[in-house]
């Protein structure tokens, strides 16, 4: 009768060491399968998905046509060699607002198309970068 205690208690051992086991190997499955799903999905799927549709870092792939602001302001800073302050700026382009223009020129700067030198009296001037 010992004899059969021991091999129930054995068996249910190794039954409770199967199922342990088999639970890891289905999580690992599952992890792997999560991981292969993940590599497989676009960028812009996850960035989607995560929220970052907003924002998303990195240039543009085939970057087009500058915003018509930005091509406004290269036409008149591109024909002046002393640059204009924000008021000029303002004034040479009416049809563009001021934080139309503060956004322009900021990409523009981040660029290395524009300058803002603040070497003079008063406020500083953007100049074109030739």
């Amino acid at each position: 009768m010992a004899r059969g205690q021991s091999s129930g208690v054995n068996t249910t051992l190794i039954r409770r060491a199967l199922a342990t086991a088999q639970k890891e190997i289905e999580r690992a499955e599952h992890n792997f399968h999560q991981t292969i799903r993940s590599i497989r999905k676009t960028p812009a799927t996850r960035a989607y998905r995560s929220g970052l549709t907003s924002r998303v870092s990195g240039p543009a792939k085939g970057a087009g046509k500058p915003a018509p602001v930005q091509t406004a302001i290269t036409k008149v800073l591109s024909n002046r060699r002393r640059g204009l302050s924000m008021e000029r700026l303002q004034e040479a382009l009416p049809h563009f607002d001021q934080k139309s223009l503060l956004n322009a020129t900021y990409v523009m700067r981040q660029k290395g198309l524009l300058e803002f030198d603040r070497s003079g009296f008063g406020r500083g001037v953007y100049r074109w970068q030739d």
